[in-house]
């Protein structure tokens, strides 16, 4: 189960590495290379985060009880909150970059996230249930 997470987790994070490579190369094409780079930060925001939630969820040990595993979320959630934060307030206030394309980078990363896990439920979802041995 572990392994499977971890492979998850990383095709995850390579799905939106994609998306926000793909946004910052249109922003850089459409509306010039400022806006390029802004998209680009704005991706390296939500990778960002997501690494620090991934790396605190691959923590998990393979007996760890629902709770600990709870908490290795939350913690994960709040670092990624924190990061995403932090690196929000860098790019506007430090180099003063162009709010929309930065936050159309981050926005990619988040469509990304949730195309990455789209697989991942369906595939649940459309399992049959194995019948228990009696």
């Amino acid at each position: 189960m572990f392994e499977s997470m971890r492979k998850s987790a990383m095709r995850l994070v390579l799905i939106q590495a994609a998306a926000g490579s793909l946004a910052g190369a249109f922003a850089g094409l459409m509306f010039g290379s400022a806006a390029g780079i802004a998209a680009f930060s704005g991706a390296g925001i939500g990778l960002a985060g997501s690494l620090f939630m991934v790396a605190g969820l691959l923590r998990v040990r393979a007996g760890a009880t629902p709770g600990q595993m709870l908490a290795r979320v939350l913690a994960g959630e709040a670092v990624k909150w924190a990061v995403t934060a932090a690196g929000f307030v860098v790019c506007i206030v430090t180099f003063d970059m162009h709010f929309l394309a930065l936050l159309g980078g981050f926005v990619a990363t988040l469509l990304g996230y949730w195309a990455g896990l789209l697989p991942a439920v369906l595939g649940e979802a459309g399992r049959a249930p194995v019948p228990s041995a009696r």
